[in-house]
């Protein structure tokens, strides 16, 4: 068997595919490529593709990755070109290598969130993400039961960096992912809409990489 992973940018209105309906693309895509992968054991096997992280709805990606397995080697430019073939519109298989890091070696992700300045001003921004208590709402559990706890997004905010865009903003933030703890553009901006009581809708949004401990790049 052969691992692989591959790096793949959802852009466009394929954003608004859920997990689910996105991992079933990719079964219907290798099964029609024709790529030679590596089925499951038991009474329903299935074609072996992980995704490592989900993407949030709404979210665009431009390299995410997801582990397939392959039960015979076959050259990364012909997996690339025969998957590229059959992916519908907004998704691209950018790229293709055996996997460096293990998935338990995601800590965080990097996303560009895009703002209209008629929106929000650089200061107002910036007063939000380092007020020290910035709070949103989100889902946990308590035993087995779920619940929605309130958490302080301002602990939790790696490193962020702001640039203006002239009409719009650009917000690049690190923040927590992986299988501990994690935080999404998302709950960020419902945090800051919260604090200037107003609700700030990003036009765009992108996770551009993920991030090990160390903040190198998730390869």
């Amino acid at each position: 068997m052969y691992d692989v992973r591959i790096r793949v940018s959802k852009r466009g209105r394929i954003k608004f595919v859920s997990h689910l309906d996105m991992f079933r693309t990719m079964q219907r895509a290798v099964r029609r490529a024709e790529i030679p992968l590596w089925y499951t054991e038991g009474f329903n096997p299935h074609p072996y593709i992980s995704y490592l992280l989900a993407l949030p709805l709404g979210v665009e990606g431009v390299a995410e990755p997801i582990d397939i397995r392959l039960v015979e080697p076959m050259p990364m430019e012909e997996l690339l070109d025969r998957l590229n073939a059959v992916m519908p519109e907004g998704l691209r298989v950018e790229s293709a290598a055996a996997p460096f890091h293990k998935p338990a070696e995601i800590a965080f992700a990097r996303y560009d969130v895009t703002l209209d300045r008629a929106d929000i001003t650089p200061e107002e921004l910036t007063e939000a993400l380092t007020c020290g208590e910035l709070t949103c709402e989100k889902s946990g559990k308590s035993g087995h039961k779920k619940i929605m706890k309130t958490v302080n997004v301002s602990e939790h905010i790696r490193e962020y960096r702001l640039e203006d865009k002239g009409e719009q903003l650009l917000l690049t933030v690190v923040l927590p992912a992986g299988s501990t703890f994690n935080l999404n553009p998302i709950q960020l901006m419902e945090a800051v809409s919260g604090r200037l009581g107003r609700r700030i809708y990003p036009p765009l949004t992108v996770r551009t990489a993920l991030l090990c401990e160390d903040l190198s790049e998730f390869i």
